[in-house]
């Protein structure tokens, strides 16, 4: 809309005595909406130019202001122009909103997939720790040592802990953090494994002083 036939309107309303908030309420838009007009700023669409010319009772002609210019022709092919506009506005943004939606339901089916590959790893190694736990009671704490048949050098017995296959947890989780987040510091996972390892360790030596002290004649 060109400044001509912004300040057209601006003075067809004030003749008729309306107030922008008046007017806005008259047309059920925002008082917002009504200064862009009055600012050339944005352009009212064709059912707003007819509301507008009946509610000033003047014709479209009148409306935009032949004085200076303008036609009811050429504000109305420019109110299509910007209705075309917010058309294809609102088809981009449709898009956007469509492929974000699309890459948010991938990052939750990672994070499922994770979750219950973890909890199957977790199972399976709660089984494995439990096939290699042996009934007879843990008297000492070397008991946690058995001996290699091949050299007769005694290999240290994997507690439930130490059996927990948390390499394999931190590659699906190093996956789930990259997919959602980014993989450029996912990769800290992996120095998390000799923590786990030694806190396992740690935690099974103390279990096994424990029964042990338990079991010790007195």
């Amino acid at each position: 809309m060109n400044v001509q036939t912004a300040q057209r309107l601006a003075e067809l309303r004030r003749t008729k005595g309306y107030s922008q908030e008046e007017l806005a309420q008259r047309l059920g838009l925002s008082r917002q909406a009504i200064s862009k007009w009055e600012r050339a700023e944005s352009s009212p669409d064709t059912d707003n130019l007819i509301a507008l010319a009946r509610l000033y009772s003047v014709s479209l002609d009148e409306l935009v202001g032949a004085p200076f210019g303008g036609t009811a022709e050429d504000l109305v092919e420019e109110a299509a122009a910007a209705t075309r506009e917010t058309t294809r506005e609102r088809a981009r943004d449709e898009e956007q909103l469509r492929v974000e939606r699309e890459r948010a339901e991938r990052a939750l089916s990672a994070v499922t997939e994770a979750s219950a590959a973890a909890a199957q790893a977790a199972q399976a190694a709660a089984a494995a720790a439990s096939r290699a736990d042996t009934p007879e009671r843990i008297p000492l704490p070397e008991s946690r040592f058995r001996t290699n048949r091949a050299d007769g050098r005694p290999s240290r017995r994997r507690g439930t802990l130490s059996s927990f296959p948390y390499g394999i947890f931190t590659v699906i989780l190093f996956f789930a953090i990259g997919i959602i987040w980014s993989f450029d510091w996912a990769w800290l996972v992996f120095l998390t494994i000799p923590i786990f390892r030694w806190i396992a360790g740690v935690i099974e030596d103390d279990l096994d002083r424990s029964r042990a002290d338990e079991e010790v004649p007195r």
